[in-house]
């Protein structure tokens, strides 16, 4: 990818993480789906605190996870399509917000149907896991979880101001910045949606992703002619 579509990939990426983990989160009783192992720390408050049956779905999601790392990473030995791959989060996320649609409309909030859903979203956050780490020139660095990007933005700030003084020190400032920021802005953007519409708000990510990877490989196409 050149220097544009690795930023405007960055932000969409990032946006895209933030609002999905926040949204299930917010709606689906404090499961994380990009952030996983968050997951484990739910699960054990849980524990404490008379659990239900239901409770197990936080553990769930472990599986699901694994399971999208395996067939994404097969998928790209056998295809080498990145920005195939890439859309495929996209469309994920839209059968998701579609099926929550359906579900909305028939008053319908818990069941097979409606923990299949979160399934397929948390499998949609497992690929977007694994394609940052497959094509690492994608990103700026990694999209769902920003503990890394913090730690890494205050030593490039740190460095920057101390002893060096450098352009490329300022470069991997503000790529960290594009990352945590985009990240931030969709975990505001998915808490006040999903409160309103549910995760029929994952339309949003959805076709934002589709659209872009979609366009771009037709781009990418035109300019090979």
């Amino acid at each position: 990818m050149n220097r544009d579509a690795v930023f405007y990939s960055s932000l969409i990426m990032a946006f895209s993480a933030g609002f999905v983990d926040t949204s299930t989160f917010t709606i689906a009783d404090g499961l994380f789906s990009a952030h996983i192992t968050g997951n484990f720390v739910v699960f054990a408050y849980k524990l404490s605190n008379h659990p239900q049956l239901h409770d197990f779905i936080n553990l769930a999601s472990f599986p699901v996870f694994i399971m999208a790392v395996i067939l994404t990473r097969k998928m790209d030995s056998l295809y080498k399509k990145e920005k195939g791959i890439f859309a495929s989060i996209g469309i994920f996320l839209i059968v998701a917000g579609c099926i929550a649609f359906l579900l909305k409309q028939n008053h319908i909030a818990t069941g097979f149907v409606y923990h299949s859903m979160l399934m397929l979203i948390v499998f949609s956050m497992g690929i977007q896991n694994t394609v940052t780490r497959l094509y690492a020139n994608s990103a700026f660095g990694p999209t769902t979880v920003m503990t890394g990007n913090v730690t890494k933005a205050i030593l490039d700030f740190f460095n920057y101001i101390s002893t060096q003084h450098t352009l490329e020190k300022l470069v991997e400032l503000r790529k960290s910045l594009v990352l945590l920021t985009g990240f931030l802005i969709g975990c505001i953007f998915g808490a006040l949606i999903s409160a309103r519409f549910g995760l029929v708000s994952m339309l949003i990510p959805g076709i934002l992703i589709s659209a872009y990877y979609t366009v771009s490989t037709r781009k990418e196409s035109l300019s090979l002619q």
